[in-house]
């Protein structure tokens, strides 16, 4: 594993009262020095589905890591008047999933170089990059993420659970005890919501997770690699 640095400077922003607004990323954050309370937003952690009985560890390890996903989220919208972590690209949804780590205690690393087994030759091993891994003591894990801002159908989040869970497998299993792919998506709408619940409790999901704001909740669907 290696770190990349980065030499993006910070994007400019611009101060408007007890308002400052991020221009490079188009948000608003709130200044002035008050305290922020993630209860402040209405949040939703939620484990809409489980998968079997023998996955009792693995419940274990991912509920304390989101339910902490669940707190910065609200710290997050509280903070950005409403924004979403996962409203811009993959990597920093990924980043933000791995703070949440963080915060439940983990050790966590994403985005990180390694040697992955080749897409169409698994027999070769080809250099690139795994997403997410942490260590919670007892067990590690690796994750390769898909993300969507269009939750429209469920065929269409099933083609993108099976774009990770193809990235997924090509991971080593020296990596980790259980690896899994994961799909993350904001559900804005009631009729997206309802699908993001029916696509939950289909075929193919290990797992799946809400959390963030009740009006505006984010979807997390799992599928362990066996």
């Amino acid at each position: 594993m290696s770190l990349c640095g980065s030499s993006r400077r910070a994007p400019a922003g611009s101060r408007d009262g007890d308002k400052i607004r991020l221009e490079g990323i188009g948000v608003t954050c709130r200044t002035g020095g008050a305290k922020v309370h993630a209860m402040e937003v209405s949040l939703s952690y939620e484990c809409i589905r489980t998968g079997d009985a023998r996955r009792t560890g693995i419940l274990f390890d991912w509920e304390k890591w989101l339910r902490s996903a669940d707190e910065l989220y609200g710290r997050f919208a509280d903070r950005l008047e409403g924004d979403s972590p996962f409203d811009y690209h993959e990597v920093a949804s990924v980043g933000f999933l791995s703070n949440a780590a963080a915060m439940a205690g983990y050790l966590p690393i994403n985005e990180y170089d390694v040697f992955k087994r080749g897409k169409s030759d698994k027999r070769t091993k080809v250099r690139g990059r795994a997403d997410l891994w942490f260590d919670t003591g007892p067990r590690c894990y690796s994750f390769e993420f898909k993300r969507t801002r269009r939750p429209v159908t469920t065929g269409y989040l099933g083609q993108r659970l099976e774009q990770a869970f193809s990235d997924v497998e090509c991971v080593d299993r020296d990596e980790y005890h259980h690896a899994a792919a994961c799909l993350v998506t904001v559900a804005r709408e009631p009729v997206r919501i309802d699908t993001c619940r029916r696509f939950a409790a289909g075929a193919g999901i290990d797992a799946a997770y809400i959390i963030g704001p009740r009006n505006e909740p984010a979807f997390l669907f799992f599928r362990l690699r066996s």
